[in-house]
């Protein structure tokens, strides 16, 4: 049974990662319509619901890692950032990241009653999402590959860096 728990770990994990990416990729390629006055409806949709089944995997994730007999995981260590001793850091970026995770999705089922602006300071958090479960998998995922995971990822940092530095520069200009 142990080696079903260990596939099952790192399957959710690696799909909800690579389900965040598209995510990521899809809100970024909205942003870009968006500028352009294009409609982003469609893609919003898929940007949501990627995000979506991102949670739902990484949820798997953490239930398998506490099924897991190996490693012996408490409920206390999978959801309070540093409360365990195995790879203390890597794990605690994947518990917060799991958090902002979670603030996305909420914040964004919930744009309208919270209004467009405060939702869209909340959604400019992302990155940091992003950034935190990358490290996670690179610190503690066997599966990838530092090389790779950075190949995979100087796209979208840098064009999610550019989108902040824009709109940060953008805020400045017209206050």
């Amino acid at each position: 049974m142990e080696m079903f728990e260990w596939y099952m770990i790192r399957s959710t994990g690696l799909v909800a990662y690579f389900l965040l990416y598209l995510s990521a990729m899809t809100g970024i390629y909205t942003q870009i319509k968006k500028s352009r006055k294009q409609k982003v409806a469609t893609t919003n949709i898929y940007h949501e619901s990627l995000s979506d089944w991102a949670l739902y995997l990484t949820v798997g994730h953490v239930g398998f890692l506490l099924i897991d007999k190996y490693m012996g995981f408490k409920w206390t260590e999978v959801l309070i950032p540093f409360a365990t001793d195995y790879k203390t850091i890597a794990n605690a970026l994947g518990i917060i990241g799991l958090y902002f995770l979670i603030l996305a999705i909420v914040t964004s089922k919930a744009r309208k009653k919270i209004g467009y602006q405060r939702w869209q300071k909340l959604h400019a958090l992302n990155p940091i999402l992003y950034i935190l479960v990358t490290l996670h998998t690179l610190f503690i995922g066997t599966d990838i590959k530092g090389y790779f995971l950075a190949i995979v990822n100087i796209i979208p940092i840098v064009i999610m860096g550019g989108f902040l530095f824009r709109n940060h520069s953008e805020t400045k200009v017209s206050q």
